[in-house]
């Protein structure tokens, strides 16, 4: 049970402490004048909406947060779009440390948290307006009810949760670099939409040069159904607002899939409101 989950979650930031700096050295300098010339770049429209009716019912004084926010930029960009404050939480020390930078280079007021999760500190309860997460996020976390238990303390009451994430359907097909190193044409079904089980990555995470790595530790990597999402919201105390899908990829690995004229959905917006 627990342990085992412990040592998964410990394999997974093990293998993205290791990629960190091959993250930065590709994007690093990319990422400091996109924040100084468009600050609110890397919020895509979609989430933006969600966000934007948080700043409206609160005026100015509402504060947003991320989690899994990896080297922070989203939620810097999130802040910047006229939350008081922002928080981000990862369990990567290396990405974590990326996002001071980042956010030091921008002059954005967030806090970044370095922590498990899981084991987010009593400290942070009730400190958000809105939360929310991006594609890339749950595929990571073993434990989809306790995670959202977790979103839900990190909330004010009736503050607001927002899922853009990668479709649940879309995962059952290789990712681009995935399919191209295979030598796949097509588009076909690889993985079972039902999968008890996580996957270990053979690819590794360095997603930016499209190298395959398998020098370093490989990560766990878990299926999550829609329903399962959806149930773990609503366990959570949390009423649904908004689900919406589309046929274009929020994260980097599709994008190849869009050229696709019959494909699955590929990515959704949930806005939730705790109750």
């Amino acid at each position: 049970g627990s342990n085992l989950m412990e040592d998964a979650i410990e394999l997974n930031r093990s293998a993205w402490n290791d990629i960190a700096e091959r993250h930065k050295s590709v994007n690093a300098d990319k990422i400091v004048a996109n924040l100084r010339t468009t600050p609110t770049c890397y919020v895509d429209d979609v989430l933006k909406d969600e966000l934007q009716k948080v700043l409206d019912e609160n005026s100015s004084h509402a504060t947003v947060a991320q989690f899994n926010c990896n080297n922070g930029r989203e939620i810097i960009s999130a802040t910047k779009m006229g939350f008081s404050s922002g928080y981000g939480f990862d369990f990567s020390d290396e990405f974590i440390q990326q996002a001071r930078f980042y956010a030091d280079q921008s002059g954005a007021p967030c806090t970044f948290v370095n922590s498990d999760i899981y084991k987010i500190d009593n400290d942070f309860h009730g400190i958000a307006d809105a939360l929310f997460l991006t594609a890339g996020a749950m595929c990571w976390m073993p434990d989809l009810r306790h995670y959202f238990q977790k979103a839900a303390t990190v909330l004010k009451d009736n503050g607001r949760l927002v899922l853009w994430e990668t479709h649940p359907f879309l995962e059952m097909f290789k990712p681009d670099r995935n399919r191209l190193r295979d030598g796949d044409v097509d588009l076909r079904m690889h993985y079972p939409y039902f999968l008890n089980d996580p996957v270990l990555l053979d690819s590794g995470l360095d997603y930016y040069s499209n190298e395959i790595d398998d020098t370093h530790n490989m990560p766990l990597w878990y299926h999550h159904t829609l329903s399962a999402i959806f149930q773990a919201i609503l366990d959570s105390d949390f009423a649904v607002e908004v689900f919406a899908e589309y046929e274009f990829d929020n994260s980097i690995g599709y994008r190849h899939v869009e050229e696709f004229v019959i494909r699955p959905p590929m990515s959704f917006i949930l806005s939730a409101v705790k109750k």
